[in-house]
């Protein structure tokens, strides 16, 4: 069909029309039959053509018109890739005429299926940008829709991620004009054009600096930051942020001036702008020269990020219900629902908090509230501590001796959170006060607000390494400390329960052995919180417990403590039927912090867990092939359970060891691990390969039949984009390249393509590399010949690497296969042989046999070189190299 040759079927046209007619009629019933027949006529071939022809047509109404509007953009949109290149640009030339259109809501219509056309095929559309740069220029009554088309194309770029020549092509364009505009005294788009190239300075800043002189920008800014709207305010102060944040050099010259402005509307009645201007001094305290940049402010800006740090009017109104003494109250389905979502947020990757803002959102238990001045205020006042450490002191301390003692418990409070909040970067100066300040917070805790003792837990938690730390006696703070904070465990708010706990948590990490003589009187401090907590102090109770098994190990596992704790634990673990249950998942994820722990203690309880594990990861098994073969029947499943599931019997394995065996055998754990391994969910292949891993070290024979068919998948999961799960698929090669031996051949060739990639480029501070470089070496031990490529290059990071591992039975045998692979690859020795120097002489112990084989290798090479090279050699050392090198090899 031609386009220039088409004409509407006059039935056809009427048909369309009447359904467009009867859409704008608002009835119920009406409405339903209309969707039917839309359904329908939605199939003529030639549908966006009527639509065009109707809103093109002005004889029909503006209702109409603007009606089949909005269903050209979905219809377009559905069958977009259908229509033929030719047709398409006469769709574009006749939306670009009717953005022009008498009629306003067809600009409008017509904008969005520009906005719609536009979002995939910009580059193949380079008349659009200019046609609508050319439009709002002429400030004419059109100006104002080609303005917002643009803005709304600009914004799509950013939402779908668009690469960075897109971004480039366009900013280069649009942006000088807009910035232009904002030159112009009476510029009546100001606001959007500011909030635009703010998000692009967010997502795109060097990008757009290439595009925009951001000096002449920043000037034509500072024209609005009087205005009178608070939005304009915002964005104002979220262009100097913005500007802080990416060391722009053109904002150094009005530094004072902004600094000054911002002083101000940190102190705006508007919460939201006071916010906005806050982030400032946030961002600045990232800087190395923070001190240097707020040292001529710090006497005005202290006080007031002190005022901004009181809880607001919102957050109070946020809080009303949880204030009193509400422990007998089950926590609300909407509190339980808040909770999970903010769970979920933080282990997506997508939606991470920053640690900052983890810090006060989460840790005052009041994340769901997001991220307010108050917090903002908190941080910033963190962030000062540490840039100015005991300097901040004589500002710091004359309020909070003030606020401490204030009649107004909000402002008491403010103030024991600034004290939280400066513990980082001013505990040391702060020492000298310590005492008294420590005894303050302790006797806080019985203070009858509800606040008070939250925000008092959250500040005894940031001084922990000192209370732990500073007396030799445990009875000055360690045990006053620790009691205070299990006695609220049980306290009348759930609030303060939950902030005890946290703190306890942090408490117990830092103590670690030396919670060992008080572990009865914690796990009673458990017992209780068994029998009291509800939804949300359980899952941190769960917490503290793993984190007491990580402090004091196989110390937990002494029967009258099991005896305590797990009673409690498999009751929790036995009263939930849904394994997809949040409940059921944290119990599973307590289990598998503790095991390692317990160890064979643990082996009364472990059939019943084992096979409820087994029967998790099988349902889910089931469940994910089902809704491969037929998604429109079957729901997606949910993988969590299965992910946890793995993590127990992986803590199984190293808690129970030989006696894991029997469950190995007896089960089918070895064909669902085959499956698991390669699983889309990058931590269940994580978690499934170091449980196959174990089972290599436990009990390879079991294993040695199928060997062949897991070894693929290993070098599979040998990605580094999947740090974890590289890592343990090298470690798992590694281990059985030691029990194989020589059986290892055959697949040799395949592991070494990825292993190669990865060594390349490996980074010294990143542990996975560490662990691909001593199973390069071990494989190295086991092979006839290693040829790859660059093989110097990877001998050579191989030698950075592993000279950081710790003497073990692993390092043995890498440091076996590097002696191998240097002998036979002797070139390697002609500008790297300084690197494998410094990673011999970082063993302190070694077998003897090891030893002398390394000595050999020094000894060939100080020959080979002659004593005149040797000489100039040995002086490039470093001189506690030398020392290593004659203490161990006597070279």
């Amino acid at each position: 069909m031609n386009w220039g040759d088409w004409t509407p079927q006059e039935n056809v046209l009427l048909s369309i029309l009447e359904v467009l007619q009867e859409a704008l009629i608002p009835d119920n019933e009406i409405q339903k039959n209309v969707q039917q027949k839309l359904n329908l006529i939605q199939n003529i071939g030639d549908f966006t053509y009527y639509l065009l022809f109707i809103i093109s047509n002005p004889n029909y109404s503006e209702e109409i018109r603007s009606l089949s509007g909005i269903l050209l953009k979905n219809n377009i949109n559905s069958v977009y890739d259908s229509i033929a290149q030719e047709y398409l640009l006469r769709i574009r030339q006749e939306c670009l005429r009717l953005l022009q259109d008498p009629c306003k809501d067809i600009r409008i219509s017509i904008s969005n299926v520009l906005v719609m056309l536009a979002k995939d095929n910009l580059a193949s559309w380079p008349e659009l940008v200019p046609f609508l740069i050319n439009a709002f220029d002429a400030s004419n009554e059109f100006s104002e829709i080609a303005l917002n088309t643009l803005f709304k194309i600009c914004e799509e770029l950013i939402r779908n991620n668009k690469s960075d020549e897109e971004i480039y092509g366009i900013t280069r364009k649009v942006f000088p004009k807009l910035n232009e505009m904002l030159s112009q005294e009476k510029c009546t788009f100001n606001h959007d054009i500011i909030r635009l190239v703010n998000q692009f300075l967010q997502e795109y800043f060097m990008i757009v600096k290439q595009s925009l002189d951001l000096g002449s920008y920043l000037r034509n800014i500072m024209k609005y930051a009087d205005s009178e709207d608070v939005e304009m305010q915002k964005q104002v102060s979220m262009t100097f942020d913005l500007y802080l944040d990416n060391r722009e050099d053109s904002l150094l010259p009005h530094l004072h001036e902004v600094i000054l402005y911002l002083l101000a509307k940190t102190q705006h009645k508007d919460t939201e702008v006071a916010l906005q201007a806050c982030e400032f001094w946030f961002t600045a305290t990232k800087l190395s020269n923070c001190k240097e940049l707020l040292s001529p402010y710090m006497e005005k800006l202290l006080p007031v990020l002190l005022k901004n740090m009181k809880y607001s009017e919102y957050e109070l109104m946020a809080l009303k219900d949880c204030l009193g003494n509400d422990s007998n109250e089950k926590d609300s389905s909407k509190d339980i629902y808040r909770y999970q979502n903010i769970q979920n947020k933080e282990n997506a990757d997508e939606e991470c908090y920053s640690d900052d803002e983890d810090n006060f959102n989460e840790e005052v238990d009041d994340c769901y509230i997001g991220w307010t001045l108050r917090k903002c205020s908190a941080a910033s006042l963190d962030g000062i501590a540490v840039r100015f450490r005991e300097d901040l002191l004589p500002l710091l301390v004359p309020y909070l001796n003030e606020i401490l003692s204030h009649q107004d418990y909000y402002i008491k409070e403010s103030a024991i959170l600034a004290l939280g909040a400066v513990a980082e970067g001013c505990m040391m100066g702060l020492k000298p006060y310590l005492p008294f300040l420590i005894n303050y917070l302790i006797n806080s805790m019985n203070d009858e607000h509800s606040v008070i003792r939250v925000i008092t837990c959250w500040t005894l938690g940031r001084y922990v390494p000192w209370i732990i730390n500073s007396d030799p006696s445990p009875h000055t703070y360690f045990i006053p400390v620790m009691t205070v904070l299990l006695k609220h465990f049980i306290d009348d708010n759930k609030r303060v329960q939950r902030a005890a706990i946290s703190a306890f948590c942090i408490f117990q990490e830092t103590a670690q052995a030396k919670l060992i003589p008080y572990i009865d009187i914690i796990l009673e401090g458990f017992e209780q919180g068994f029998q009291r907590f509800q939804y949300r102090s359980l899952y941190l109770l769960y917490d503290a417990i793993g984190a007491l098994a990580q402090s004091v190990g196989n110390q937990l596992s002494k029967p009258e403590y099991i005896n305590k704790l797990m009673p409690q634990l498999m009751h929790k673990f036995s009263q939930c039927d849904n394994y997809s249950d949040d409940n059921f998942i944290a119990v599973l994820e307590c289990l598998s912090n503790i095991i390692p722990a317990l160890e064979i203690s643990f082996l009364p309880y472990s059939e019943v867990v084992y096979w409820h594990c087994l029967r998790i990861i099988t349902d889910t098994i089931h469940s994910t092939m089902n809704y491969n073969e037929n998604p429109r029947e079957h729901d997606v499943p949910d993988k969590e359970p299965m992910n946890v599931a793995h993590d127990v019997l992986y803590s199984m394995a190293l808690g129970l060891k030989n006696h894991f065996i029997k469950y190995v055998m007896n089960s089918n754990l070895l064909v669902l691990l085959h499956t698991t391994m390669m699983e889309n969910m990058s931590l269940i292949r994580q978690t499934a390969i170091a449980l196959y891993g174990e089972l290599i070290i436990l009990c390879f024979p079991y294993l040695s039949n199928t060997v062949s068919e897991y070894i693929p998948i290993l070098i599979k999961n040998l990605d580094e984009k999947h740090e974890g799960v590289c890592n343990n698929a090298a470690w798992a090669l590694g281990k059985l390249s030691s029990v194989m031996g020589s059986a290892m051949h055959p697949f040799i060739s395949d592991m070494m393509v990825p292993f190669v990639n990865i060594l390349r480029n490996s980074n010294l501070n990143r542990p996975m590399f560490r662990t691909v470089a001593l199973s390069f070496c071990i494989i190295c031990y086991v092979s006839n010949d290693i040829t790859v490529p660059d093989l110097d290059l990877i001998l050579k990071n191989c030698c950075m690497l592993i000279r950081n591992v710790k003497d073990s039975e692993e390092k043995d045998l890498a440091f076996r296969g590097l002696c191998k692979a240097v002998v036979s690859h002797p070139s390697f020795f002609k500008e790297n042989f300084m690197y494998f120097c410094d990673a011999v002489a970082s063993w302190n112990s070694m077998r003897l046999d090891l030893k002398e084989s390394i000595k050999s290798i020094l000894a060939s090479f100080k020959e080979q070189c002659g004593e005149e090279n040797w000489t100039v050699f040995y002086q490039q050392c470093p001189e506690p190299l030398k020392m290593r090198l004659i203490s161990l090899y006597g070279i």
